[in-house]
């Protein structure tokens, strides 16, 4: 189980480079292309990880959320991060995305039927709160909707958590998100071509997009699911709380965003509402 944190942990000190990396360099690349070259890169590193035998193990079920899952969460749902995040601070995104774990409780409720006792749902009541504070300001509903967008994210991620992790169980995270990223690509083709973007990618934009191909989504998504599968997605999704503030620490390091006060105290709000939901009861620790 230890080693379980180990991956998960790993995962979220990748992920918390993201909107960093991806804001320094969306003067030069539109949000859509950045997420397209993205998952291009990303499936270089899940495909040597694929084994075949494991297909096999995918029943009809499985094929079906694998493609709604690939449509509406990869696809449709990291599209609109990138979009919020090209109008928004990066270490803002970080904490409204931050919001993920409380929507894997949720989903874990509706879709597991998971019992959870009432500070769970005071916790997820705190984050909401934490949510407002820190995307509101006054004259303006959320920053013109752009971080409804990031939430809308959050929420299809946090279904992608959920019932992604029952999929690799079966199979691994590697077959997860091949297939789930090759849908997703189709996806943000279609979205392209309704838009009428075209494909492009400056040499000078071309180390950046590798690595967060590479890394900070192939390598972090292996890790990140590799260790769900070890530990619950709920106690996986806890480590999102780390995120704003290290999001906010490389943002504050490379882009030069000032920690303002409403952030500050929207990033409190929401690592303590998730501490409220995850805390393990005592019945658990014993477990």
């Amino acid at each position: 189980m230890l080693s379980g944190y180990i991956y998960v942990y790993s995962a979220i000190v990748i992920f918390s480079s993201i909107e960093v990396i991806s804001k320094f360099i969306s003067v030069s690349i539109d949000p859509l292309n950045l997420w397209l070259f993205r998952m291009i890169f990303a499936i270089l590193v899940f495909i040597p990880f694929v084994r075949k035998k494991s297909l096999r193990n995918l029943e009809r079920r499985d094929w079906f959320n694998l493609t709604w899952l690939g449509v509406f969460t990869v696809g449709i749902g990291t599209s609109l991060y990138h979009v919020g995040l090209s109008h928004i601070s990066a270490a803002e995104v970080a904490i409204v995305f931050s919001s993920n774990p409380l929507f894997v409780l949720l989903f874990s409720k509706l879709i597991y039927k998971e019992r959870f006792p009432l500070r769970v749902y005071l916790g997820m009541s705190l984050g909401f709160i934490a949510v407002i504070v820190t995307s509101y300001i006054p004259g303006q509903f959320f920053h013109d909707l752009y971080s409804l967008h990031i939430i809308v994210s959050a929420i299809l991620f946090a279904l992608y958590t959920v019932v992604g992790r029952v999929i690799s169980k079966k199979t691994s995270s590697a077959t997860l998100n091949s297939i789930s990223f090759g849908i997703g690509i189709i996806t943000v083709l279609c979205i392209m071509r309704y838009f009428h973007d075209t494909i492009q990618l400056s040499v000078r934009d071309i180390p950046y997009v590798v690595y967060l191909g590479t890394v900070a989504t192939g390598v972090a998504y292996l890790l990140f699911f590799k260790g769900v599968k070890k530990i619950s997605a709920s106690l996986g999704s806890m480590s999102f709380f780390v995120k704003p503030w290290l999001a906010a620490f490389f943002a504050f390091l490379i882009l030069g965003e000032k920690f303002t006060l409403r952030r500050d105290i929207g990033g409190a709000l929401m690592a303590l509402s998730l501490i409220m939901a995850y805390w393990p009861s005592k019945k658990s620790i014993k477990n």
